[in-house]
């Protein structure tokens, strides 16, 4: 497996960092490795079971991924996209900063890659470059969040 965790402090409330962020297709304006990221449902309410297609680029190449948000709180946001070659999943936290009246929260996100079959193979050469991704989403989320 192949992971990265980043923790942001914005001047957004929770609440509305993870509003923003359930939606999947807003991946695309702060996600670099998200080319395109369409509802795949009925529409309607994001909620558990909402799902999305993604068109991921990681490490020059594209791969289709069909995301499903798995799990929602006051606090947490939890996807799971699969094809054939992998399973990644997507873990938001979102806090209020102490002391609450600042507005403002903390973001933790997490990203996963379980590889599959003979690509499993390859997870220690692939380390470096979804860390890199972690580092561009660590630069480009907290703007998209400070502009709600």
């Amino acid at each position: 497996m192949v992971g990265f965790q980043r923790v942001m402090t914005v001047s957004t409330p929770a609440g509305a960092v993870l509003g923003y962020l359930a939606d999947l297709g807003h991946s695309e304006d702060w996600n670099p490795g998200t080319k395109s990221c369409t509802r795949s449902d009925a529409g309607g309410p994001i909620c558990v079971g909402s799902t999305w297609h993604a068109v991921a680029v990681y490490n020059g190449r594209e791969t289709e991924l069909a995301y499903t948000l798995i799990g929602r709180s006051d606090s947490r946001l939890e996807f799971v996209g699969e094809n054939s070659t992998v399973t990644a999943t997507v873990d938001v936290v979102a806090e209020p900063v102490e002391p609450a009246q600042d507005g403002g929260s903390v973001v933790t996100y997490r990203a996963d890659l379980r590889l599959k079959g003979l690509l499993k193979l390859a997870a220690p050469f692939l380390r470096r470059e979804f860390e890199r991704l972690g580092d561009e989403i660590e630069r480009n989320l907290p703007p998209a969040l400070e502009k709600l």
